[in-house]
């Protein structure tokens, strides 16, 4: 990793990562949709809303070679929203798959924030938990594009468990903090995992999240 843009920097995990990766010397700029939030991280940082049409455009000549998208929508309500569920779709969906598509044959690496939400389909999401499991079968579907195609690209998927973000209140299970997240994350992206669980330990619920028997996941209380 040369120089890297972190999409979604203004809050959270984002913010995190582009802090923990100057101070290990990496060139990262900052981007994102409030302006105010960004000119307190300082440095080189870009205004953007990545739902915008010409948003793939206005980083082409950015000359990065590592894209970490972490944007992302999710709200939680009692009952189906469907302007949240549109708003999820557009950030997590259909903005994901442009700089996706983009960054095949324009970068080196392509890092995206999925969840361990997106494993099975969880209730009072408002699509979350099902654009996130988009996130993760596409991601694996890159990797295997530029493997088998020969594409210099490199798809790594980002799963957290509960972070303590704005998103990541559902629960104080295993909650971890952005700083640690983002500790978790260099480390993962130094040593060119393809997929990183944050923290480690949720590899362990996202296997049994896979095994358990749909009838037996349906009934279980999860919220």
């Amino acid at each position: 990793m040369k120089r890297i843009l972190v999409l979604g920097a203004t809050t959270g995990i984002g913010r995190a990562l582009v802090l923990l990766l100057r101070a290990c010397g990496y060139e990262t700029i900052a981007a994102g949709r409030r302006q105010a939030h960004l000119e307190t991280l300082g440095g080189e940082t870009l205004t953007l809303d990545v739902t915008a049409p010409d948003a793939v455009q206005r980083i082409a000549d950015l000359n990065i070679d590592t894209l970490i998208y972490n944007a992302g929508f999710g709200e939680r309500t009692p009952m189906p929203d469907a302007a949240r569920t549109e708003q999820a779709l557009q950030v997590n969906v259909l903005a994901f798959e442009r700089f996706a598509q983009w960054a095949l044959t324009h970068c080196r690496y392509f890092v995206a924030t999925a969840s361990i939400a997106g494993i099975r389909g969880l209730e009072n999401t408002n699509g979350y938990s099902a654009s996130k499991a988009y996130m993760i079968n596409a991601m694996e579907g890159y990797r295997r594009k530029a493997r088998h195609g020969q594409l210099p690209c490199h798809y790594i998927t980002l799963m957290p468990g509960f972070v303590d973000t704005a998103m990541g209140q559902a629960s104080t299970f295993w909650r971890c903090s952005p700083e640690t997240a983002a500790k978790v994350i260099v480390r993962g992206l130094q040593a060119q995992q393809s997929v990183i669980y944050v923290t480690p330990r949720w590899r362990l619920i996202a296997l049994l999240l896979r095994l358990l028997p749909r009838a037996l996941f349906e009934w279980l209380p999860i919220q």
